[in-house]
């Protein structure tokens, strides 16, 4: 027999003899000798100690319970891995309960020989880590380098959204060690989320930054659900506010007073937040020409659910890895669907995706005109003020033909979400008169008593520069007929005035809101303290004129009776004759609602019952300061 020496290249090992010239030679005759054992064990030397470097797998029947243990095993590939595996052996520790699942329902002998070899080999190998793991869930602490463990995809785990507690599952997890910085942990999880059309799952990441010795576990910013004393309870009230969740999709009318993330913002920012809000996620994406999110659908998750063979865990295990590289250039982009008719698909949801839905939905707060998200927990339905209708102070029966007209206008042109084409379907109700008399209150206790919301913007808040209102009222009107919304235009002078042959700049504004409006096919209340300067054009537009005058004392009465009422009766000590003195003082209602709310103000503190010197001390000094104004 021919032999042939080989020396080390760096002198540090003694000299070898082996029957192969060639070193590849020698690798590939070693592997055709052991290709036909069941595993392949490798060892090397460290510290003395022969320890396991890897495995492989060859045997056909243990392949294929590692197959079906290892399942969409987030970017875990046996073919591409070449049925090799590495300490820690992070895939079969966690599967490892699975594997011994399988081994137990398995009936076949020849099978049931093989997967029992399989663990009778893996189990001295996986001891230590299975013994870690085990030591974790019985202390409840981990150390960083041990964070992999408590991780398996598929495992519930709580963290935060804004603040917020909520439950995700684990879709992935990966130690990343940048160059000469600390290393740290990403965890991908995957929750609900609504995109104005469908349900789906959609991503987000927790980074766990690295730490030294052991951590509770629960002190983690993720960390799984099973940790928790209460997860039970925790996992009740998860499904139960992502009925809520369920319940929200689509449109709705609501009141929130809690904390919204603003939307348009480069970062989140939190406000409070007290009044009423629409919750549609439609409205946000369509009136932004915003792409709505990709979710991947509910339905691929539940066919994999399926599909997953008997003997797996409860949690379906999702592989929806991704490359921060794009394999090419890319060549497609994702189109806009200009269309305006809804498409929305409200599939229930089961009790585990409740349990993974956001509590968080997009809506837009009606008072400041902002896009946010809201806690679903902060929203209830609105309590609606029927009482302020019939406190409308108005002469003779203006309010009730504004209420006819509406009425009316409802029952013949039902159209939620239909954008027609078609000039002068709308209703436009023109009020005018001096300020403080009620206009603003009248398409509020209008809206109020038709049940839907009222879309308030002022001229200044539109601009002046036409394509910047033309924008800003195509955005308004679009939402008005999205939601069935009243539209109130309040001190629209700038838009109604009469065009002259001096300044182009508003005649262009001009046409442009005489344009929209013409089109607008929803219920729209102008405001104005200038009558005599509307352009002749807009005038034939008008569907209604409500005229107001200044307040008669019979009038100012009232007011401050419904003001008084509103404000808690018990909180004052005003007699009839009181009233008929107050109501002899020349206010606005805007200034009457003003004096009461300051009165109030000023007795939170001693708790004493405002009386008439309070009230006529606060009148006198508003006339006072006004007149002096006037003055100067």
């Amino acid at each position: 027999m021919k032999l042939y020496r080989h020396d080390c290249p760096y002198g540090y090992c003694p000299s070898r003899w082996s029957k192969f010239g060639d070193n590849d030679e020698e690798q590939a005759a070693l592997e055709q000798c052991v290709s036909n054992e069941p595993i392949v064990h490798r060892h090397s030397l460290d510290d003395k100690k022969w320890i396991t470097e890897s495995f492989t797998v060859h045997s056909p029947a243990m392949r294929a319970h590692l197959r079906m243990a290892l399942a969409k095993y987030q970017d875990f590939d046996l073919d591409l891995e070449d049925w090799t595996f590495k300490p820690p052996y992070k895939p079969i520790v966690h599967r490892w309960d699975r594997l011994n699942a399988l081994a137990e329902n398995l009936g076949d002998p020849d099978s049931k020989n093989a997967i029992d070899q399989l663990l009778a080999f893996l189990q001295p190998i996986l001891a230590p880590a299975v013994k870690a793991l085990a030591q974790t869930k019985e202390t409840g602490k981990i150390v960083f380098d041990d964070v992999w463990q408590i991780f398996p995809p598929g495992e519930l785990a709580v963290t935060t959204f804004f603040a917020v507690e909520s439950v995700c599952r684990v879709e992935k997890y990966e130690k990343v060690e940048p160059l000469g910085q600390l290393p740290y942990w990403v965890i991908s999880l995957e929750y609900i989320d609504w995109n104005g059309e469908h349900c789906g799952y959609t991503t987000t990441k927790v980074v766990i930054k690295s730490f030294k010795g052991p951590r509770h576990v629960i002190s983690l910013p993720v960390h799984p659900l099973c940790f928790r004393d209460t997860a039970a309870d925790i996992r009740s009230g998860m499904v139960e506010r992502g009925r809520k969740f369920e319940r929200l999709r689509g449109y709705h009318f609501r009141t929130c007073v809690g904390t919204m993330i603003l939307l348009e913002t480069k970062q989140a920012e939190e406000r409070p937040v007290a009044g009423r809000v629409i919750i549609d996620s439609y409205a946000y994406y369509h009136t932004k020409n915003m792409v709505k999110p990709d979710l991947r659908p509910l339905a691929s998750a539940r066919e994999d659910a399926a599909k997953a063979p008997a003997s797996s865990d409860d949690e379906e295990i999702v592989d929806t890895s991704d490359s921060d590289v794009p394999d090419g250039p890319e060549m497609t982009a994702r189109k806009l669907n200009m269309a305006m008719a809804r498409q929305e698909f409200f599939e229930d949801l089961t009790d585990d995706e409740c349990l993974l839905a956001t509590p968080w939905v997009r809506g837009l707060n009606l008072k400041t005109k902002q896009w946010a998200r809201f806690l679903v927990d902060d929203l209830s339905p609105i309590i609606w003020n029927d009482a302020a209708f019939d406190h409308l102070v108005h002469p003779g029966n203006a309010k009730e033909l504004a209420w006819s007209f509406v009425e009316n206008k409802a029952l013949a042109a039902n159209t939620f979400d239909d954008f027609v084409q078609d000039k002068g379907r709308g209703l436009i109700i023109l009020m005018f008169g001096p300020p403080g008399v009620g206009k603003t209150y009248t398409a509020e206790a209008v809206a109020e008593r038709s049940r839907v919301p009222l879309y308030s913007m002022s001229a200044g808040t539109l601009g002046t520069k036409p394509k910047f209102v033309e924008a800003a009222l195509d955005r308004a009107l679009d939402l008005c007929k999205l939601w069935n919304a009243m539209l109130l235009l309040d001190e629209a002078d700038v838009f109604l005035g009469a065009r002259t042959t001096t300044d182009l700049a508003r005649n262009e504004l001009v046409a442009v809101f005489l344009t929209k409006l013409e089109y607008y096919q929803g219920i729209c209340f102008l405001t104005t303290n200038r009558m005599s300067s509307i352009d002749h054009a807009f005038q034939s537009r008008v569907d209604l004129f409500l005229p107001y005058q200044d307040l008669t004392a019979a009038t100012r009465r009232r007011v401050w009776e419904g003001f008084i009422d509103r404000a808690g009766r018990d909180k004052f000590a005003v007699s009839a004759a009181d009233l008929d003195k107050l109501a002899e003082v020349k206010l606005n209602g805007r200034e009457i609602k003003n004096l009461v709310k300051s009165a109030n103000l000023l007795s939170l503190k001693s708790g004493d019952k405002i009386g008439m010197a309070r009230l006529t001390m606060l009148a006198n000094n508003r006339i006072e300061a006004l007149d002096a104004l006037d003055g100067m």
